[in-house]
Order: C-alpha cells, then sequence, then structure tokens
C-alpha cells in the first residue's frame, strides 16, 4: 500500500554511509505514525477464534509466533493442523523446539475443552510424544514439514529422468501455502496440502548418453504437494514441482522452458 512520510538520515563520523534512523510523520490509511528501523517478531499479533461445532467459543491473540508457524493455544487447534501430517513444535516465546526438534507425525487430535495432540513415538509400549492444547499459556507454533533429512527423488525434466536427488538437510523454514479438498472415487474426500520447501540435496545428473554422472551439493526448492488418502494413515509426498536450483543448471532449464520436477523414491 502507498506510504508517505519523511525519512531522517544520519551520516555520522567515521562511517561512509548515511543509516536511516526514523520515518516521520507516516501516513497510513489516514492514520499518523513513524517506523524505525528493524523488525521485532514480537510485535506480530495473530488472533484466532475458535468457531468449530461443538468447540468452545474462545477468542485468543497470540504475539511472536513466526509467519510459517500454524497456532494452537488454549482450547484452539487451528484446521490446518491434521493427523497424518508432519510438524515442529516451538512453545511461544522460545527458541528451542519440543521433541528434540525432530518431525514428527501427527496421530490424533482428542476432544473436548483442552485437545490432547499425539504424535508419532518410537516406543509403542510407553508413547510420551504428545501434549495438550493448553499446555503452555503464550501457546505453540506448528510449522508444518514435508520433506525430510535422507529422502530420495528422481529427478525429471519434463518427462525425461534426469538423475536423482538425496536430501542432506532440510532445517530451512518449510511454509505451508494451501489445503485443499479432493474427491476421491470411494465418494470420500482426501486431504491435498502445497508446502514451500528450501533444502540442500545431493544432485547426481546423467545429462548425456556417455554414461558420466555430475554430482554436487545443491540448494533446492520448491513446492511439495503432499496427499493424505482417506483410507491412509499418513500423508505421502506426490512431487515436488515449481523446482528452483542454485545452480547455472538452472540458466539451461530456463532457457528451454523445461518444468523440473522431483519424484519420490520409496
Amino acid at each position: 500500500m502507498p506510504i508517505t512520510g519523511v525519512v531522517v538520515l544520519v551520516k555520522r563520523k567515521g562511517q561512509q554511509n548515511a543509516e536511516i534512523t526514523k520515518v516521520l510523520n507516516v501516513n497510513i490509511k489516514h492514520h499518523r505514525y513513524y517506523l524505525t528501523p528493524g523488525f521485532q517478531k514480537g510485535f506480530r499479533r495473530v488472533t484466532v477464534r475458535g468457531i468449530d461445532i461443538g468447540d468452545v467459543p474462545t477468542k485468543y491473540t497470540m504475539t511472536g509466533l513466526e509467519p510459517y508457524e500454524i497456532p494452537v493455544v488454549g482450547t484452539y487447534v487451528d484446521p490446518r493442523i491434521l493427523p497424518g501430517f508432519y510438524y515442529r513444535i516451538r512453545p511461544n516465546h522460545r527458541k528451542q523446539h519440543l521433541f528434540h526438534g525432530q518431525s514428527l507425525k501427527l496421530l490424533s487430535i482428542g476432544m473436548g475443552y483442552a485437545k490432547r495432540l499425539t504424535f508419532e513415538s518410537e516406543s509403542k509400549v510407553n508413547a510420551n510424544n504428545y501434549l495438550w492444547s493448553d499446555s503452555h499459556p503464550d501457546g505453540l507454533g506448528l510449522e508444518p514439514r514435508a520433506v525430510h533429512k535422507g529422502m530420495r527423488f528422481q529427478f525429471l525434466a519434463e518427462n525425461q529422468v534426469l538423475g536423482e536427488a538425496n536430501v542432506f538437510r532440510a532445517d530451512m523454514p518449510q511454509i505451508e501455502k494451501s489445503m485443499e479438498k479432493e474427491m476421491t472415487p470411494s465418494g470420500k474426500f482426501a486431504i491435498v496440502k502445497r508446502i514451500y520447501v528450501d533444502v540442500m540435496c545431493h544432485i547426481r545428473l546423467n545429462l548425456n548418453d556417455t554414461g558420466a554422472n555430475i554430482e554436487q551439493l545443491m540448494r533446492v526448492c520448491g513446492v511439495a504437494v503432499v496427499r493424505k488418502d482417506p483410507t491412509s494413515n499418513e500423508a505421502k509426498i506426490v512431487r515436488v514441482e515449481n523446482i528452483g536450483l542454485d545452480s547455472q543448471l538452472k540458466i539451461l532449464f530456463a532457457r528451454t522452458q523445461t518444468e523440473l520436477t522431483f519424484l519420490p523414491l520409496h
């Protein structure tokens, strides 16, 4: 949106460039503000309301969530949080994630006033990977996770297989872009999420007929299409599309207008 104002710049002794200290008389929708450099996520506010049928009518305002985190607070669990999908959990206003920062599959969301969220655990006998929606007064942020370290993909250009990709690092935030329901032949609905990912991969490409391979560590970004069928208890990656490569190879594919895709190797 259009913003007008007066920028105050100061060039201190010994500095090569002037720095912005503030912006005065800022006009946003006929209201006056002033701006200061920098960004503090503590001022980012998220207001949620429990409006589901059978839910307790509630309203909460949270500050401090990251833009890619989905809120859980009090009796409220965001409807985008669904069993079968993977999440990383962080208590609001804390840097450390729960469960040693692992990406865990959500098994169930309990009913009632405070809802129990149960996640997959290595121990079937003593499963302790669970929490309550009101366990933390400041709420929780759940980050959706689609691509994990160690996953392997087939690398395609249009319909031609170029090689394989092995995920080496997947610690960058992953961001849910959309969620849709798709009707299946049985008359039930599948859930399809599109999640933006940014990972490091070992890429092995075979770009000629001589059998010579190109292997390198490469940053890859794209949109992971994740689908949970009504008969399955786990969401699966269908493909990663809109691939971007931190490599000169991207220029080659862009010039030929070639669509790049990753298909999972199970």
